[in-house]
């Protein structure tokens, strides 16, 4: 689901990590948890030369916001995209309800789901999505966890600048203003003609403003590599 970032930002020199997370991509076979989600990052910050900018979208960029705010002094600069809504328990039961039920509607439910995808987005931004496969098992697991975070309290503790990207059309945008004065240094991006997953709506933007989180000049000096993680 990256493809259109990693391509874009290794061929100007960037370096960029996606990991799967625990329950996602090559590793469905695992079992999600907090734990295991925080290591991954841990991971893939610790095998960079330099502090990173850690990028994350929906579930990814929850994690990516909560690794940030406890482990202070490490990054370079976060992204966190189309993830500014405050999960409490209820509402994070409710959305894994809707995502569960997808799956108890008759029929192929993976190539359907991709089939309503590429008609909201696009046919290659469908292929980026579920190229891999669906994650199926992970909803209940995921959905308990993000409920039970404090990511206005992580907001606050980020100590390096803050972007936040949002799709115009995305419901996750319901709390934006809550986020953007939480954090010490944040900026807002909203992508036009964009839902959730805006870097597979807009690929090209996307990819353009994590090269200014970056800190590339417009002589395209870059000043960090680019680090992303995965979302569901």
């Amino acid at each position: 689901m990256w493809k259109g970032q990693t391509r874009r930002l290794r061929r100007r020199g960037y370096t960029v990590i996606a990991p799967d997370l625990p329950g996602h991509g090559r590793r469905r076979d695992e079992p999600f948890t907090l734990d295991g989600a925080l290591a991954t990052i841990e991971d893939a910050v610790s095998a960079c030369e330099e502090p990173p900018l850690l990028v994350g979208l929906s579930l990814g960029g929850f994690l990516a916001l909560h690794w940030a705010g406890t482990h202070t002094g490490r990054l370079a600069g976060v992204v966190a995209a189309d993830c500014t809504i405050v999960p409490g328990p209820a509402l994070a039961r409710i959305y894994g309800l809707w995502i569960s039920m997808k799956d108890w509607v008759p029929g192929d439910s993976d190539a359907r789901v991709a089939r309503a995808f590429a008609r909201r987005h696009s046919e290659k931004a469908a292929r980026r999505y579920y190229g891999g496969g669906r994650a199926h098992g992970v909803v209940r697991g995921v959905v308990r966890t993000i409920g039970s975070l404090d990511l206005l309290a992580d907001v606050a503790a980020i100590d390096v600048p803050l972007t936040f990207i949002n799709g115009a059309q995305d419901p996750f945008r319901r709390h934006e203003a809550l986020f953007v004065e939480a954090a010490r240094d944040a900026r807002l991006v909203i992508l036009d003609d964009a839902g959730h997953l805006a870097n597979l709506s807009r690929p090209k933007r996307f990819t353009k403003v994590l090269r200014r989180a970056a800190g590339e000049s417009a002589d395209g000096h870059r000043a960090h590599p680019a680090l992303s993680t995965h979302s569901p």
